[in-house]
């Protein structure tokens, strides 16, 4: 498991060619990316519901890139 600058929340390694490990913390909203690139990002205003859709994706990246990207505003780190 990997730690992010929100240390009260735990990522979870993802089987994807682009995509580590992603956590997210109900309290914020917020839906953190690790990229194999080393690149991390925060999702802003991610619901528990399209989380719960993340998790169930057939295609981690694809979801990423079709509800995520584009739609949330992020940090990176």
């Amino acid at each position: 498991l990997y730690k992010l600058i929100n240390m009260n929340v735990e990522l979870t390694s993802v089987t994807s060619s682009t995509v580590d490990a992603f956590g997210y913390d109900q309290s914020l909203n917020e839906l953190y990316v690790q990229f194999k690139s080393g690149t991390t990002y925060t999702y802003v205003g991610v619901s528990e519901s399209v989380y719960a859709e993340l998790c169930e994706a057939e295609s981690f990246g694809k979801f990423l890139n079709a509800n995520i990207k584009g739609t949330y505003d992020y940090l990176k780190s």
